[in-house]
């Protein structure tokens, strides 16, 4: 049990008797127990290697012996080839939904709602909004942070937001209680509650979107709170870019884009290469709808697909990828080897995967191991462009 859970497991008055939704980045999987004592409970998950670590807890949950496996269904699936669509998973038993998307699609009408903070302050002020919008005014929110998670910041951000105070302390970390309060224009807005027959996403504010510009290509690009580089292009997504343009890609009649984050590099590809197939993964449900957004901006036909890198993917003649390596400010390189070990078993024979990485990262030996061929591509003072190709 997390440190969180470990916290959270002193106060059952949050959860019992409640219609509560719970969501955040969560450290264990605790909540199905903690909230064991809910009316209602709907556990919104926007990772989406959290939402299948959850789904399975469901039948040992169920309280009837021989419920069913849990199975997923969808609203609007995310793997719809549309890129407007605004897809979601879920697993339901009883009174426990456990969900994956951008905004919760709710099917019972919260009373209250609990936040697990991430590191990401931009992403911990759109968890707070998005609670907010459903819940009726004078409803409890409670913020569960680490010590470490800038809890302080978000102790700020909740006396701003409504009447709030610091409800408890403890193993590192720090709970809060803030009671929502509406303007009268939020209060007109605010989501009608659902029949219970019905799943119905919540409302979601207008989309921004910067532009960028790639060897004459111009794109407009979603910018959607959690998303790598959220605002603009970073240099080393441009440099990918505009090498990977060099290229003679008419071979290529499949593409994947691996982490795509804001779809930026996908929507570049099929503006590049019109006749291809463009297929764009991430894990996270901000980088799906940024992705599906971008798409839509430019009048894209591209698919997006919620998977853990390669996870749930086919074969392809390209895979590229500006794969991420911190969490936080942490350095974390599992997935980024992952990727490399996993991708010649997904690209079509004479395949080729490109990548772009810092200058100093030491991927050139994981890539020797994996591919037919390999090395750096191009390089500058920041970057490189990493390559590995398939017989």
């Amino acid at each position: 049990m997390s440190l969180k859970s470990e916290l959270l497991s002193r106060h059952p008055e949050i959860f019992e008797g409640r219609s509560i939704l719970v969501t955040g980045f969560f450290p264990d999987n605790e909540i199905i127990s903690l909230a064991g004592t809910a009316e209602n409970l709907l556990v919104w998950c926007t990772d989406y290697v959290q939402f299948l670590s959850f789904a399975p807890l469901f039948s040992s949950a169920a309280s009837s012996p021989d419920a069913s496996s849990p199975a997923p269904i969808s609203a609007a699936s995310s793997s719809d080839s549309s890129p407007s669509s605004a897809g979601f998973l879920s697993w339901q038993e009883g009174n426990k939904t456990v969900m994956f998307g951008a905004e919760p699609a709710v099917s019972f009408a919260p009373s209250s709602a609990l936040i697990y903070m991430s590191k990401n302050k931009k992403e911990n002020i759109f968890y707070l909004e998005s609670v907010r919008r459903l819940l009726p005014e004078g409803s409890e929110v409670f913020v569960i942070g680490g010590n470490d998670e800038g809890v302080r910041g978000m102790e700020t951000i909740l006396k701003n937001t409504g009447p709030a105070e610091k409800y408890d302390y403890g193993r590192k970390c720090t709970l809060f209680r803030m009671l929502v309060k509406k303007s009268p224009a939020q209060t007109t807005e605010a989501a009608p509650a659902a029949a219970p027959s019905e799943v119905t996403p919540a409302p979601a504010p207008h989309t921004e979107c910067y532009n960028a510009v790639i060897r004459d290509i111009s794109l407009s690009v979603a910018m959607i709170p959690g998303v790598f580089s959220m605002d603009r292009m970073d240099q080393g997504t441009r440099f990918l870019l505009e090498s990977i343009a060099d290229l003679d890609l008419s071979h290529v009649k499949t593409v994947l884009d691996a982490g795509t984050g804001s779809g930026i590099i996908a929507v570049f590809l099929k503006k590049l290469l019109p006749d291809t197939r463009v297929t764009a993964v991430d894990v996270s449900a901000f980088a799906l709808k940024a992705a599906r957004e971008t798409a839509r901006l430019n009048n894209a036909d591209i698919r997006v697909l919620p998977s853990d890198m390669l996870d749930e993917t086919d074969r392809y003649d390209l895979i590229i990828s500006n794969p991420p390596f911190h969490v936080g400010k942490k350095q974390v390189f599992g997935p980024v080897l992952k990727l490399i070990r996993d991708c010649p078993s997904h690209l079509a024979s004479g395949g080729s995967f490109f990548m772009v990485a810092n200058a100093f990262l030491p991927y050139e030996n994981h890539l020797s191991q994996a591919f037919w061929k390999s090395g750096v591509k191009y390089r500058n003072s920041q970057y490189k462009i990493l390559y590995g190709f398939t017989k």
